[in-house]
């Protein structure tokens, strides 16, 4: 973990608030080491930011870390929504893989 980053990426987030990806970035930053903080993190990011498509699958990775597979399975459901709904394939295809995954 990297302390500098940290601090960098809660400074832009206060300095841009409405900039999805600072937020982003601090939850998989802390996630190893804080994964509590960074479950709050990834909840308020998609709570703030629904239409932050890459969101989802990090989400759900720190929900399986966490062993939640339910609330996993969840927010993938409501990413593969989202893919579909602004036609992103690419993101609809990873999404799917790792659904499956956890269904195994």
């Amino acid at each position: 973990m990297n302390s500098e980053r940290i601090k960098s990426l809660e400074q832009l987030i206060k300095e841009d608030p409405t900039d999805p990806f600072p937020l982003y970035a601090l939850a998989l930053e802390v996630a190893p080491h804080y994964p509590s903080r960074s479950v709050n993190l990834i909840e308020s990011l998609l709570a703030n930011f629904p239409d932050y498509l890459p969101g989802y699958y990090q989400a759900a990775l720190i929900y399986l870390d966490l062993q939640h597979d339910d609330k996993a399975i969840a927010i993938l459901a409501k990413g593969i929504d989202l893919a579909k709904l602004t036609n992103e394939m690419k993101t609809l295809g990873e999404l799917k893989s790792l659904l499956e995954q956890v269904m195994e």
